[in-house]
């Protein structure tokens, strides 16, 4: 016959062999954490841009969170389309690549760039002086340099390579070298220290500044900003991330200051706003 001290011992065996053995289940609880994620850009820390947005949301949603930065937009962009990413912040380019590549990505709301500031946002085509003259561009291409910012930039890319092709000037052929600068400031450099003959680049870069010896040839309508994307999941509540977003302002103003700091074209905006997708579609990369 069992004593109750031995009993008594082997209870205490069988609950702690319990307690120290995890169900089968815990594994499957474990919630894989929501990527946030934007590209790397000279002289901004775009790590410390999106912590906030990163952190608003995982509070909101009580779920864990990690950001990660790609070397470019269009890097960027593929790590959404490979469920890498889950929200990006991306800019006019990325996001109009993204929505080309996959169009069950959800667009989130956009911050709301003040009026006047949102008009300074535009591209320029700068020329060193001599090159101004009507079709002396076009005619002397051949012999020229031509600096843009790169592939992926709204004003120093594909806004102004737009214009050159309206003008017949395929950047890739028509000009004697084409240089990525890398930034609108080194692109702004190359053309007032003769490094290069022609440059694109944001115009309130050029404002700022306004070097000797360069002639605006062409200024852009304003360029909107790139609003945020989302890659629906089961587990990624693309429709509340916008909700979310949308109260922001109220609920976590850091979000939108961190934000300003990396991106400059976002200006003093302090609230997101729904994106006018009608007016953000991939036929403006044509």
């Amino acid at each position: 016959m069992v004593s109750d001290s031995g009993m008594t011992r082997a209870f205490l065996v069988v609950v702690l062999l319990l307690l120290s053995t995890p169900p089968a289940w815990a594994g499957e609880v474990a919630q894989r954490p929501w990527v946030i994620a934007t590209y790397a850009y000279p002289q901004r820390d775009r790590a410390a841009a999106i912590q906030p947005l990163a952190d608003y949301l995982g509070l909101r949603a009580r779920h864990p969170v990690q950001i990660r930065l790609f070397d470019s937009p269009t890097a960027l962009v593929d790590a959404l389309r490979r469920g890498d990413a889950d929200v990006a912040v991306p800019n006019l380019h990325g996001y109009l690549q993204a929505r080309r590549a996959n169009e069950t990505l959800t667009t989130l709301p956009v911050p709301q760039v003040p009026a006047l500031q949102a008009d300074r946002y535009r591209a320029v085509l700068l020329v060193r002086s001599g090159l101004e003259a009507a079709d002396e561009l076009e005619r002397q291409a051949p012999r020229l340099r031509l600096a843009l910012v790169g592939r992926d930039s709204a004003s120093g890319g594909f806004v102004p390579v737009r214009e050159l092709r309206r003008r017949g000037l395929e950047p890739t052929k028509a000009f004697a070298h084409l240089a990525y600068a890398g930034s609108h400031a080194a692109a702004l450099e190359a053309v007032a220290t003769g490094n290069a003959d022609v440059a694109a680049l944001a115009a309130d870069v050029y404002d700022a500044e306004r070097p000797a010896g360069l002639v605006e040839l062409w200024r852009s309508d304003p360029i909107p900003p790139g609003p945020l994307l989302c890659r629906p999941a089961a587990d990624v509540p693309c429709q509340q991330f916008t909700a979310w977003l949308l109260e922001a302002h109220e609920e976590a103003p850091a979000v939108m200051a961190a934000l300003r700091a990396g991106w400059p074209e976002f200006g003093d905006a302090t609230v997101f706003v729904p994106a006018p997708t009608a007016l953000l579609t991939p036929a403006l990369l044509d």
